[in-house]
Protein backbone atom coordinates (compact mmCIF):
# COMPACT_ATOMS: atom_id res chain seq x y z
CA UNK A 1 0.00 0.00 0.00
CA UNK A 2 1.28 3.43 -0.89
CA UNK A 3 2.15 5.68 1.99
CA UNK A 4 0.14 8.89 1.87
CA UNK A 5 2.34 11.91 1.29
CA UNK A 6 1.58 15.05 3.22
CA UNK A 7 1.90 17.39 0.26
CA UNK A 8 -0.39 20.07 -0.94
CA UNK A 9 -1.07 21.45 -4.35
CA UNK A 10 1.36 24.29 -4.99
CA UNK A 11 0.00 26.94 -7.35
CA UNK A 12 3.56 28.10 -8.00
CA UNK A 13 3.93 25.03 -10.22
CA UNK A 14 2.04 26.95 -12.90
CA UNK A 15 4.44 29.87 -13.09
CA UNK A 16 7.43 27.96 -14.38
CA UNK A 17 8.41 25.71 -17.22
CA UNK A 18 6.35 23.11 -19.01
CA UNK A 19 3.39 23.24 -16.61
CA UNK A 20 2.93 26.94 -17.26
CA UNK A 21 2.76 26.36 -21.00
CA UNK A 22 0.30 23.49 -20.55
CA UNK A 23 -1.84 25.63 -18.24
CA UNK A 24 -1.81 28.61 -20.63
CA UNK A 25 -2.70 26.39 -23.60
CA UNK A 26 -5.60 24.79 -21.72
CA UNK A 27 -6.82 28.24 -20.63
CA UNK A 28 -6.73 29.50 -24.23
CA UNK A 29 -8.55 26.37 -25.39
CA UNK A 30 -11.33 26.81 -22.80
CA UNK A 31 -11.70 30.54 -23.53
CA UNK A 32 -11.87 29.82 -27.28
CA UNK A 33 -14.47 27.08 -26.72
CA UNK A 34 -16.49 29.44 -24.53
CA UNK A 35 -16.31 32.23 -27.11
CA UNK A 36 -17.36 29.84 -29.89
CA UNK A 37 -20.26 28.62 -27.77
CA UNK A 38 -21.31 32.22 -27.03
CA UNK A 39 -21.28 33.15 -30.73
CA UNK A 40 -22.94 29.92 -31.93
CA UNK A 41 -25.69 30.22 -29.31
CA UNK A 42 -26.51 33.83 -30.16
CA UNK A 43 -25.28 35.22 -26.84
CA UNK A 44 -22.43 37.27 -28.33
CA UNK A 45 -24.17 40.61 -27.79
CA UNK A 46 -24.96 39.84 -24.15
CA UNK A 47 -22.39 37.43 -22.71
CA UNK A 48 -18.61 37.30 -22.51
CA UNK A 49 -16.14 34.84 -21.11
CA UNK A 50 -14.40 36.32 -18.09
CA UNK A 51 -10.84 35.03 -18.49
CA UNK A 52 -9.95 35.65 -14.86
CA UNK A 53 -12.82 33.46 -13.67
CA UNK A 54 -11.97 30.85 -16.32
CA UNK A 55 -8.41 30.85 -14.98
CA UNK A 56 -9.82 30.07 -11.53
CA UNK A 57 -11.89 27.26 -13.06
CA UNK A 58 -8.69 25.80 -14.41
CA UNK A 59 -6.75 26.24 -11.16
CA UNK A 60 -9.52 24.48 -9.23
CA UNK A 61 -9.63 21.74 -11.85
CA UNK A 62 -5.86 21.17 -11.70
CA UNK A 63 -5.96 21.13 -7.92
CA UNK A 64 -8.60 18.38 -7.92
CA UNK A 65 -6.80 16.36 -10.60
CA UNK A 66 -3.50 16.70 -8.71
CA UNK A 67 -5.12 15.30 -5.56
CA UNK A 68 -6.67 12.43 -7.52
CA UNK A 69 -3.34 11.53 -9.11
CA UNK A 70 -1.57 11.66 -5.75
CA UNK A 71 -4.21 9.62 -3.94
CA UNK A 72 -4.44 6.90 -6.61
CA UNK A 73 -0.74 7.06 -7.52
CA UNK A 74 -1.43 7.51 -11.23
CA UNK A 75 0.21 9.57 -13.96
CA UNK A 76 -2.74 10.19 -16.28
CA UNK A 77 -6.50 10.52 -15.93
CA UNK A 78 -9.17 9.53 -18.42
CA UNK A 79 -10.76 12.07 -20.75
CA UNK A 80 -14.16 11.55 -19.13
CA UNK A 81 -12.72 12.61 -15.78
CA UNK A 82 -11.07 15.67 -17.33
CA UNK A 83 -14.38 16.78 -18.85
CA UNK A 84 -16.34 15.98 -15.68
CA UNK A 85 -14.11 18.06 -13.41
CA UNK A 86 -13.92 20.91 -15.94
CA UNK A 87 -17.72 20.97 -16.27
CA UNK A 88 -18.22 20.87 -12.50
CA UNK A 89 -15.93 23.87 -11.96
CA UNK A 90 -17.52 25.83 -14.82
CA UNK A 91 -20.90 25.38 -13.13
CA UNK A 92 -19.50 26.42 -9.74
CA UNK A 93 -17.39 29.41 -10.87
CA UNK A 94 -19.62 30.66 -13.74
CA UNK A 95 -17.02 32.18 -16.10
CA UNK A 96 -19.62 33.25 -18.69
CA UNK A 97 -20.98 36.59 -17.56
CA UNK A 98 -23.79 38.77 -18.84
CA UNK A 99 -22.44 42.20 -19.81
CA UNK A 100 -25.78 43.47 -21.04
CA UNK A 101 -29.26 42.13 -20.49
CA UNK A 102 -31.37 41.72 -23.61
CA UNK A 103 -34.75 43.32 -24.11
CA UNK A 104 -36.25 39.83 -24.33
CA UNK A 105 -35.01 37.86 -21.37
CA UNK A 106 -32.49 35.23 -22.41
CA UNK A 107 -31.68 32.05 -20.57
CA UNK A 108 -29.85 33.03 -17.38
CA UNK A 109 -28.30 29.57 -17.17
CA UNK A 110 -25.67 30.24 -19.81
CA UNK A 111 -22.89 28.51 -17.82
CA UNK A 112 -24.97 25.39 -17.39
CA UNK A 113 -25.70 25.36 -21.12
CA UNK A 114 -21.98 25.74 -21.85
CA UNK A 115 -21.23 22.88 -19.45
CA UNK A 116 -23.83 20.67 -21.19
CA UNK A 117 -22.30 21.64 -24.55
CA UNK A 118 -18.84 20.50 -23.37
CA UNK A 119 -20.21 17.29 -21.90
CA UNK A 120 -22.23 16.35 -24.99
CA UNK A 121 -19.25 17.08 -27.22
CA UNK A 122 -17.31 14.53 -25.18
CA UNK A 123 -20.19 12.04 -25.42
CA UNK A 124 -20.71 12.41 -29.16
CA UNK A 125 -17.25 13.20 -30.50
CA UNK A 126 -14.75 11.44 -28.23
CA UNK A 127 -12.84 9.18 -30.63
CA UNK A 128 -15.08 9.45 -33.63
CA UNK A 129 -18.29 11.24 -34.46
CA UNK A 130 -21.43 9.42 -33.50
CA UNK A 131 -24.65 9.79 -35.39
CA UNK A 132 -27.97 9.67 -33.61
CA UNK A 133 -30.78 8.78 -36.01
CA UNK A 134 -33.62 11.26 -36.30
CA UNK A 135 -36.08 8.81 -34.76
CA UNK A 136 -34.19 9.25 -31.46
CA UNK A 137 -34.17 13.04 -31.52
CA UNK A 138 -36.86 13.25 -28.84
CA UNK A 139 -34.86 10.93 -26.57
CA UNK A 140 -31.70 13.01 -27.07
CA UNK A 141 -33.64 16.21 -26.33
CA UNK A 142 -35.00 14.58 -23.16
CA UNK A 143 -31.46 13.61 -22.12
CA UNK A 144 -30.15 17.14 -22.75
CA UNK A 145 -33.01 18.62 -20.73
CA UNK A 146 -32.30 16.20 -17.89
CA UNK A 147 -28.60 17.18 -17.90
CA UNK A 148 -29.52 20.88 -17.92
CA UNK A 149 -31.94 20.35 -15.05
CA UNK A 150 -29.23 18.62 -13.04
CA UNK A 151 -26.71 21.37 -13.79
CA UNK A 152 -29.21 24.11 -12.90
CA UNK A 153 -30.86 22.78 -9.77
CA UNK A 154 -28.74 20.04 -8.20
CA UNK A 155 -25.41 19.96 -6.40
CA UNK A 156 -23.01 19.44 -9.26
CA UNK A 157 -20.72 16.52 -8.57
CA UNK A 158 -17.87 15.59 -10.96
CA UNK A 159 -18.24 11.89 -10.15
CA UNK A 160 -21.90 11.95 -11.22
CA UNK A 161 -21.00 13.87 -14.38
CA UNK A 162 -18.32 11.30 -15.19
CA UNK A 163 -20.85 8.50 -14.68
CA UNK A 164 -23.36 10.28 -16.95
CA UNK A 165 -20.71 10.57 -19.69
CA UNK A 166 -19.81 6.89 -19.34
CA UNK A 167 -23.48 5.88 -19.34
CA UNK A 168 -24.16 7.87 -22.49
CA UNK A 169 -21.17 6.29 -24.23
CA UNK A 170 -22.26 2.83 -23.14
CA UNK A 171 -25.77 3.50 -24.42
CA UNK A 172 -24.28 4.39 -27.82
CA UNK A 173 -22.89 0.85 -28.05
CA UNK A 174 -26.25 -0.83 -27.56
CA UNK A 175 -28.42 -1.36 -30.59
Amino acid sequence: MKEHKERHFDYKDFVAGEKRGKFENRLKELVNLANSFIADSGYDEYVECNERIMMNVLIDYYSDIYRLKEFHDIELVRTEKIIAYTVAWIIKRKPLQFVKYPFNEQDIFVNERFAAYLMLNECLFDDDSKYIPGKYKDKLDEYVNLILYYFKYRECNPQVIELAIESFKMGMLVE
